[in-house]
C-alpha cells in the first residue's frame, strides 16, 4: 500500500441507537464534496474500509467514489491501533486505500500515523491523506500529502 486516506463520516442524525443514525442532507454533500476532491487530486481508491454504522456506510456511498468497499464492524469507535490492524491486514497490492469511520479514531490514527504534521480538526466529512512508509503501518510511518475539509 502507498497511500492511506483517512476520512471522518458526514453530519449525521441525532437519533438513536447510534448505529443506525442517518446522514443528514449536509452530511450527503459533505461525502460528495470530499469524493469530488479525492477524485480531482487523483486519489481514487482501490478498497475502501468502511464501519458497519449507517452514517458511515452512507458517506462512502455519497463520496461517489466507484471502488469496493468493505465494511467493517471492527471500525465502528474503534482506537487507533484497531485502524492501524484492519489496515495492515489489508493485501499489499492495494495501493491507495480509504478507510471511513469516527471521531475520536480518525484523527487520532492520523496523528499517530505522523507525529508533529498540520492535521485538520477533523470536522464530520474530513479526509487526510498520507504516502506510507514501506512495512506495516504503525505511528511515524505516514507522510501527510494532503486534505480536505468540506
Amino acid at each position: 500500500m502507498t497511500i492511506l486516506v483517512l476520512m471522518r463520516h458526514g453530519a449525521a442524525a441525532m437519533t438513536a441507537p447510534d448505529a443506525d443514525r442517518p446522514l443528514t442532507s449536509w452530511g450527503v454533500a459533505e461525502a460528495a464534496a470530499t469524493g469530488a476532491f479525492l477524485r480531482g487530486a487523483g486519489l481514487i481508491p482501490d478498497l475502501a474500509l468502511v464501519s458497519s454504522a449507517r452514517r458511515t456506510r452512507e458517506t462512502f456511498a455519497a463520496t461517489g467514489l466507484a471502488c469496493p468497499a468493505a465494511i467493517r464492524e471492527e471500525l465502528y469507535n474503534c482506537e487507533p491501533e484497531t485502524v492501524f490492524d484492519e489496515v495492515n491486514a489489508v493485501h499489499p497490492d492495494v495501493d491507495v486505500l480509504l478507510v471511513v469511520a469516527h471521531f475520536p479514531g480518525m484523527p487520532e490514527a492520523a496523528q499517530l500515523l505522523a507525529p508533529g504534521a498540520d492535521i485538520p480538526g477533523f470536522s464530520t466529512g474530513t479526509a487526510v491523506a498520507f504516502a506510507l512508509a514501506p512495512g506495516p503501518v504503525t505511528s511515524g510511518s505516514g507522510t501527510l500529502l494532503t486534505w480536505h475539509s468540506p
